[in-house]
């Protein structure tokens, strides 16, 4: 089984070599939420996908390409209600466009794949995109109109500082659900980006919340806010 990632940045998902659009391991810079789904399936099935790079990445931009040559979904979207919440596009396009470069790397791999999808919740780039349970309904609608069943949405709430703080705050792994009702906004007096500096003493980089995992400072396995476990049990439902 083969694992492809999509994510935002380099300390989310990680990036490419050379800003590549898409890479295999060889040129995978694997980011500290990479390593978050290495831990969970070698915890449930003692096999590390990372050591056996069995893994790849396609770029934010990559994606936005793809969305570019879809075809309108064969159903429209739902109409909004309080049983039918408008679609999220934004979410659902970036889903049909990861599962069709999942299934463009089943076919060049001949194995199956599972797409895990890294898209921050809130702030200001995705301002007006819908409440949280709509954006993840959103990106499964979108891997199921490509027929795709191996789709993993991991959506932090409101971004993944809160999953990093949650481990790094004073009482570690206590009590933190509040932080998921936070402003994701960058620019905010209060924000997440700047708490997590403030814990770190220096910009919270690829390469320190790396090493932040590897001394066992963050552990994954103890986080149980509700959008990580969301993240969770739909990872270990499709692998």
């Amino acid at each position: 089984m083969f694992f492809l990632f999509s994510g935002e940045g380099a300390t989310d998902l990680g990036l490419c070599a050379h800003q590549g659009l898409a890479c295999n391991h060889e040129t995978y810079e694997y980011g500290p939420m990479a390593v978050f789904v290495d831990q969970i399936v070698e915890k449930d099935y003692s096999y590390s996908i990372l050591e056996a790079t069995c893994c790849g990445f396609v770029s934010k931009q990559r994606l936005k390409e793809k969305a570019k040559e879809l075809k309108p979904p064969k159903r429209p979207p739902l109409f909004a209600g309080k049983k039918r919440p408008l679609e999220t596009g934004y979410f659902f396009l970036n889903a049909r466009a990861m599962a069709i470069c999942a299934r463009e790397k089943e076919a060049e791999i001949n194995s199956e794949v599972v797409a895990v999808l890294f898209r921050d919740s809130d702030g200001t780039a995705s301002a007006g995109r819908g409440l949280w349970p709509d954006k993840r309904k959103s990106m499964l609608d979108g891997f199921a109109e490509e027929k795709f069943l191996r789709g993993v949405p991991m959506i932090p709430k409101p971004k993944s500082e809160a999953w990093i703080i949650c481990a790094l705050k004073a009482d570690p792994y206590v009590g933190c659900d509040p932080l998921e009702d936070r402003s994701g906004n960058d620019r905010s007096p209060n924000s997440l980006k700047g708490e997590l500096e403030r814990l770190l003493g220096e910009p919270a980089t690829r390469e320190l919340l790396l090493s932040k995992i590897e001394d066992g400072s963050i552990d994954c396995h103890r986080i149980t806010m509700p959008s990580f476990l969301s993240f969770r049990e739909r990872l270990e439902e499709v692998v």
